[in-house]
């Protein structure tokens, strides 16, 4: 498998975004509107015809990512204004039905309908991509390890999605479950080291399991042709404050990884931090080589340690400590259900910040 390098720690994002009607903020078939419109190597097609994938080029610092994507993103949340449309994000849409909305038309989606059936029709979910660049199939894999143990902060931190087909699951990231259903998505394995990620892809390849990388979902996965590590763990989030905050944190973790190797740990331990995040957020329990700690208080002490090494990220990691106070979207839509708004109220929690 070819590795092409990255500049190291560039970093780059995917935003899924929903098309929401700005009466009834039901899921609104508007893709079309976009593309026929608008052309941008940034705004690309998704799997449903109610929603669109932003996808920023790699940058030197999270800011210039954001900051290149969101002028995209005004640019359609002003065609959207003419048209009819407004654009979510956030992990899940509260009320929409799976059997009520439109699968964009395409052989791979065909494909993958065939295989994996109901599972996928109820793929109603937006999440958030991040790609962290690396030199070279060590660090990249060293990396990579990395953020299969703290992908579950990540998780924490953006956990958007509580409702699903008009009821509270109960879960803050109800989108890590549903995701979960595909037999390649989740939380991966570990390697010792890149040859035995190889050999891992290869048989997949080799017995027609996949066709590429883009058939590997899982949380965290290698990207050897971009020279990345993408982090897939997150939920959609509508802040552009926590999408940079997310980005920095990723960056982090990537500096981090520099600094030493992470030896794999325990499979069923990187499962049941998931499920914490995902269950509770930041308030969930992660447990740290050993011992246990609140996901909010881990995220605090990687900071700590980020701000002592890292002094060109510091700024970002003032946003990142204030964020371990505050609600995330979920939290918020939970709040608001609780005290009696509808579930068009928990959309417009959700509307992306242009």
């Amino acid at each position: 498998m070819k590795f092409s390098p990255s500049e190291p720690l560039t970093v780059g994002f995917e935003l899924e975004v929903q098309l929401v009607d700005p009466e009834s903020f039901s899921l609104k078939s508007a893709s079309g509107e976009i593309f026929l419109n608008l052309s941008s190597p940034l705004i690309q097609k998704e799997f449903l015809d109610s929603m669109v994938e932003f996808v920023s080029a790699p940058h030197s610092c999270p800011s210039a990512a954001v900051e290149e994507l969101f002028s995209v993103i005004g640019k359609v949340a002003e065609l959207g204004r003419e048209k009819g449309f407004l654009l979510s994000a956030a992990g899940t849409h509260p009320f929409a039905l799976p059997e009520e909305v439109r699968i964009t038309e395409s052989e791979r989606y065909r494909r993958l309908l065939e295989e994996f059936q109901e599972v996928l029709r109820n793929f109603l979910i937006y999440g958030l991509h991040i790609h962290v660049g690396f030199p070279d199939e060590k660090s990249m894999i060293n990396a990579y390890n990395f953020f299969v143990e703290y992908s579950p902060l990540f998780l924490a931190l953006s956990a958007s999605s509580p409702f699903f087909r008009g009821k509270n699951t109960g879960i803050y990231s109800y989108r890590s479950k549903l995701f979960e259903q595909l037999p390649r998505a989740g939380v991966p394995q570990q390697f010792s080291s890149y040859g035995e990620f190889v050999e891992l892809f290869e048989v997949l390849k080799e017995t027609g399991t996949v066709e590429s990388l883009k058939d590997v979902w899982w949380d965290v996965r290698p990207r050897p042709d971009l020279g990345t590590v993408e982090l897939r763990v997150c939920d959609a989030v509508p802040s552009r404050e926590r999408i940079e905050a997310l980005l920095t944190l990723a960056v982090m973790v990537g500096a981090l990884s520099f600094k030493g190797e992470l030896p794999p740990y325990y499979h069923q331990v990187h499962l049941q931090n998931k499920w914490n995040a995902a269950r509770h957020g930041l308030d969930g329990t992660f447990i740290d080589r050993g011992k246990k700690v609140k996901m909010g208080t881990k995220l605090l002490e990687l900071i700590a340690s980020f701000g002592r090494h890292f002094g060109g990220l510091r700024e970002g990691a003032k946003v990142l400590e204030k964020l371990t106070t505050k609600p995330t979207l979920a939290q918020l839509q939970i709040e608001a259900f609780r005290k009696g708004s509808g579930l068009k109220s928990l959309v417009e929690l959700s509307l992306l910040e242009v």
